[in-house]
Parts: C-alpha cells; structure tokens; sequence
C-alpha cells in the first residue's frame, strides 16, 4: 500500500438536512476517526430567485434556525470525532468555497440530494462540476447507497506524461487515493488510459502492419509509464494493481468502474484545457454524469480560487 499523505485535519462535510440517509457524512466521519480530523457540517440554504423579492429577513432566519436544529440532531448520532455544526447562506458552490477558505478545511465531502433534480436523475449535480473548478482543497462528491466496507478505490493517472506538474499530479492522485484506501481499510489499484496521437493520420497514411506497429509501440511505451510510475513509490505500491486501457478516459474510467466494482475514483483537475489524460473544465462535468460511484477530485500545487472569502455568496 502507498505510504499515507499528511492525515487531514479538518473536514468540511455538506449535506442536505432534510435527508433520510447521510453518506457523505458516513464516509467522512470513518476517515476523521482515522487519523484524528475535525469535522464541520453544514446546510447551504440558496434563495431562489423568483422567491427573493419576497424573502424577508425574519423568514430567512426561521429557515436557518431550523435548519440549524436538524444538524444538531445529526451531529449528536456522530461518535468519537469531534463536530461542529453551521447553516451557510448564498449560492452553495460559492458558500461552500467561502467556508473553506475561512476555516481552512483541507478536505470537502458531500452528498445533496436536492441537486438531482426529478425530471434529470443523475448522480451529480451543478454544484458539484463547480466546487470541481474553483474550490482548493480536494472535494470528493460521494454517490448514495449503504458506505462499503472494504472500498475499492482506484487513481486515474497519466503515466505517460513529461510534463512536471502533470507529474506532481500524479504523486498527489495517488498519495490521497492511498490515503484513503488506508484510512477505510480498502483496497487500490491504478489505471492509465491511454490514446494512439494522430490515429485518423495513422490509418489513412499507413499499411495495417505499420498501423499494428505502431499501436504496438505505443502501447508498450504506457506499460513502461506506469510501471515507472508505481515503482518510483518504491515498497508503498507493492501489491497494488496496475490497469492500463486504451481509449478516451471520459469512457474508459466508467466501463473500468463498472466492470471492477469500483467505489471511489480520484482524479486530478486542471484550470486550462489541452493535457490529455486529465479531467479539464467541461471534461470533468462530463464524467460526473457518466460516473455510478463516488469521485474524489484534486487539484494542482499553487491552484488559486477564483472565489474570495469576504464576497457576498
């Protein structure tokens, strides 16, 4: 198993309230008791804007007073981790960024189920693609259903990469994907997708054998990537288990998810677009709707938020 990162010391945990079922708190309640982490929870209550001309401030405050009360209830059922409960007002995304920056959190889980609206049933929501972007510390949107006991995480690398921060990248994805397998006592695995550069040019302008070739060399040279990669960990990586698949990570990381079993993926995101392997801008909100489980995203050293604490959220 990878060596465990800095252990987190304050969780941020956002969930819907009014729910039956609290996952992401489940989830971050078993990873505080590990390695001795704080946890916030809390409730974003969001005016929507037909409603705003006609939400006064006593309503407001009877919404967060109650709202207020549920999450003392829940925060009494948690048990050997310390928490502390807040109601946050404005756009979620936002408040949330806000709440991060102001309480230094250094992890943010999350499960609202007031994002999936009825007539769009998908697992994630619009909140969740911008905390993607702009929050700075990791966020891990965690998907419904009973907390497995054994998880099985896997980190979606590019091992092929030469470029440095892609590089660094991939020692963050794989440093907090085994944490977190260490933490819940699960399992983890790698996975590089990879894709042939030029493939139309390739098969218009070569023999089949050429093309074979080619993908041959290819193919070989990702192999060689990942192995580098998961040897440069030295004895942490022993036991772990190396996937390497071609094609579009957008498809690739979904059929590996289905086809193993996974629960949780880590992935790295990115502020510009052009890096081919990671999730970038409209790319990650693509595969948060193709994902059927839990997606824990990181960012990149020396990422900034565009978001500033003292805005009106």
């Amino acid at each position: 198993m990878v060596a465990a990162m800095q252990p987190f010391r304050s969780i941020l945990v956002d969930i819907d309230a009014t729910a039956k079922a609290q996952p992401a708190l489940e989830r971050a309640v078993r990873i505080a008791r590990g390695c001795g982490a704080r946890i916030r929870v809390v409730d974003v209550i969001s005016v929507p804007s037909a409603a705003r001309g006609y939400w006064r401030a006593d309503l407001e405050r009877d919404a967060a007073n109650r709202r207020y009360e549920q999450l003392l209830g829940i925060a009494a059922g948690v048990t050997g981790v310390t928490v502390d409960t807040n109601v946050l007002l404005g756009q979620p995304a936002r408040a949330l960024i806000q709440e991060v920056l102001r309480g230094g959190h250094d992890l943010l889980v999350r499960s609202h189920a007031r994002d999936v609206v009825a007539r769009d049933p998908k697992l994630f929501g619009t909140v969740d693609a911008q905390l993607f972007r702009k929050c700075p510390c990791p966020v891990w949107a965690v998907g419904p259903g009973p907390v497995p006991r054994y998880p099985k995480v896997v980190g979606a690398v590019h091992a092929t990469t030469s470029v440095t921060h892609e590089q660094e990248m991939n020692t963050k994805i794989i440093d907090l994907a085994g944490s977190i397998a260490d933490l819940e006592r699960g399992s983890l695995s790698l996975l590089h997708a990879w894709q042939p550069v030029a493939e139309r040019s390739m098969l218009s302008h070569a023999s089949d054998m050429e093309f074979s070739a080619y993908l041959h060399t290819l193919q070989r040279g990702a192999a060689e990537s990942l192995a580098h990669l998961k040897d440069s960990f030295g004895r942490y990586l022993s036991g772990v288990q190396v996937d390497l698949k071609r094609g579009d990570p957008e498809e690739v990381i979904p059929e590996f998810v289905v086809a193993h079993g996974i629960d949780l993926v880590v992935v790295g995101t990115v502020a510009r677009a052009g890096l081919a392997g990671f999730l970038i801008g409209n790319t990650a909100e693509r595969l948060l709707q193709k994902l059927p489980c839990s997606i824990l995203a990181v960012k990149s050293d020396g990422f900034v938020s565009p978001v500033r604490p003292g805005e009106p959220a």
